[in-house]
């Protein structure tokens, strides 16, 4: 009785930060200090009392997801990827990887004075093989 209260009581708590962490934004998590944040999922009408873990957020010093790891049931990485951004806190680049931690794309962003002008996409060899280009029409 005493150990189903205190995983209510740890799932409750659990939700309610992540959804406050959830509904932050950058500011709010560089302020708080947050470096990463791990989201537990227990599946208690399947009788798993233990944690899961279903992702890991990493973040950097201003507060910006720098690494995201989702993960199924069975503790295996469904969804890998790393991202980089430039001084003005634009985002320009992801890197995707597999299970084992390896490349397999990378999409880069290129910006000019504050916009996005082209996106690039590279193979798990880093040889592009697309790329977008972002043409602006301004009024006079």
């Amino acid at each position: 009785m005493i150990r189903t209260a205190k995983y209510t009581l740890m799932i409750c708590l659990m939700v309610g930060l992540a959804a406050a962490l959830n509904g932050q934004d950058r500011k709010d998590i560089r302020d708080a200090g947050i470096v990463s944040l791990t989201v537990n999922e227990y599946f208690i009408e399947e009788g798993l009392d233990e944690p899961q873990v279903e992702s890991i957020e990493k973040f950097n010093e201003d507060g910006e997801v720098i690494e995201l790891q989702e993960f199924n049931k069975r503790g295996e990485v469904t969804r890998w990827e790393k991202y980089s951004y430039d001084e003005d806190r634009n985002l320009i680049e992801e890197v995707f990887l597999n299970a084992r931690g390896k490349v397999t794309r990378t999409e880069k962003y290129i910006f000019e004075e504050g916009f996005r002008v082209e996106k690039q996409y590279f193979n798990e060899r880093d040889k592009l093989y697309k790329k977008k280009v972002y043409v602006y029409e301004y009024s006079k």
